[in-house]
């Protein structure tokens, strides 16, 4: 469970990185950042940022919807296929999309995060978004689990940030990587050590006089 949020946190990360720098300043996976943005883009006229963050937050929701009663693994498997549309309209926009051609490929991307969110929706910890781990903090439970997305979806962000800056042929690719691994992760049960032998049962011997 541990290496299955692991990577579906950096994924997220990831993702929203790719988001806010080549997709229109807005999350992808979010909901309430991207309300925020809308609020105050509203207010300023800022109107394709605007509709950005309203896409975002209209694909994210039905297809948080949509997904609900598919099992998890197979939301993930959705996913990642989602991932791979994205990989693909990234080559198509050459790595760099502008104006319109963003639209189509925040949408995907929104649609990926909505599939994580459902994947996940039996864990106590999200994998797309941090409020709910704080609030698991607030408890005053110590679990080192809360604490990945904390620190993974930030990482993920920043490799984002720092991959596409200089090879951004890589676009999605590297969630691409880190989900089906996560697919696998979830697919192959942990390894289990074998149970002790039990020492054979000896007869009791009757010595005859």
């Amino acid at each position: 469970m541990r290496r299955t949020v692991w990577m579906l946190s950096l994924a997220a990360g990831y993702v929203d990185g790719i988001g806010l720098l080549y997709l229109g300043g807005v999350f992808c996976g979010v909901v309430t950042g991207n309300l925020v943005v809308l609020g105050v883009s509203a207010v300023q006229h800022v109107t394709d940022t605007a509709e950005r963050a309203a896409l975002a937050v209209a694909v994210y929701a039905v297809t948080v919807v949509v997904a609900r009663k598919l099992p998890p693994n197979r939301c993930l498997l959705a996913e990642l296929l989602a991932l791979c549309a994205l990989c693909g309209g990234w080559v198509i926009a050459h790595h760099d999309p502008r104006g319109l051609t963003q639209l189509p490929l925040l949408a995907m991307a929104a649609i990926a995060m909505g599939l994580q969110s459902a994947a996940m929706r039996d864990s106590e910890v999200p994998t797309t978004y941090l409020t709910g781990s704080l609030t698991r903090l607030a408890t005053g439970r110590f679990d080192p689990l809360p604490l990945v997305p904390l620190v993974a979806i930030p990482a993920g962000a920043i490799g984002a940030a720092l991959l596409l800056g200089r090879v951004p042929w890589l676009g999605p690719l590297p969630a691409v990587v880190l989900v089906a691994a996560a697919c696998v992760a979830r697919a192959v049960p942990p390894h289990s050590p074998a149970p002790a032998p039990q020492p054979a049962h000896r007869a009791p011997v009757h010595s005859s006089r």
